[in-house]
């Protein structure tokens, strides 16, 4: 995806790609804080 939306910009849905954004940053964000949480109580 990134290489369409760096290159193909003119060709690149932004509402497709809001969507995607909407859907998966909050999963994403999620994710990233459990590793976080994780890799800190490790070092720790």
């Amino acid at each position: 995806m990134y290489d369409i939306i760096t290159h193909h910009y003119f060709d690149v849905n932004a509402e497709a790609i809001y969507n995607v954004c909407k859907s998966k940053i909050p999963d994403l964000s999620e994710v990233t804080l459990k590793i976080m949480r994780y890799l800190q109580n490790e070092i720790c």
